[in-house]
């Protein structure tokens, strides 16, 4: 698993590109530097784009996911940053898993969605400081 996360200063946005195999450390080591990215930038939106990423995780996995996500965001005391995922669905069930993920990240209150168009994302995250 690779990863590039990037600021786009015009937009206050950062943007990370995930692609290869999905690898739980490698995932962990790229969130914490997503927070880092927040906390240095101040930018209050991110958007993921895991179109390249291929992954194909157990429904308790995602749910265990999202509540290490908010656990990891009250440390940084990034809870209420916009984040957008963007992917391919490749088949039903990623379809399915990936709106529980958004739906458990939802339910902890953090401002996660998912989104299959890149350019709908981006309009989510602009659209207003936390429309979630």
């Amino acid at each position: 698993m690779d990863y590039v996360i990037k600021y786009d200063d015009a937009k206050q946005v950062i943007v990370v590109t995930a692609t290869g195999k999905w690898v739980l450390e490698k995932d962990n080591e790229m969130i914490r530097e997503i927070l880092r990215t927040v906390e240095e930038t101040g930018s209050k939106k991110v958007l993921v784009d895991i179109r390249a990423l291929h992954f194909d995780l157990p429904m308790i996995h995602l749910y265990d996911r999202a509540q290490g996500l908010r656990k990891q965001r009250l440390d940084f005391n990034t809870t209420s940053r916009k984040v957008a995922l963007v992917y391919t669905a490749t088949t039903k069930k990623m379809d399915s898993d990936l709106l529980f993920f958004e739906t458990a990240a939802r339910n902890r209150n953090l401002p996660y969605r998912v989104f299959k168009d890149v350019d709908v994302a981006w309009s989510w995250l602009c659209d207003s400081e936390i429309s979630a």
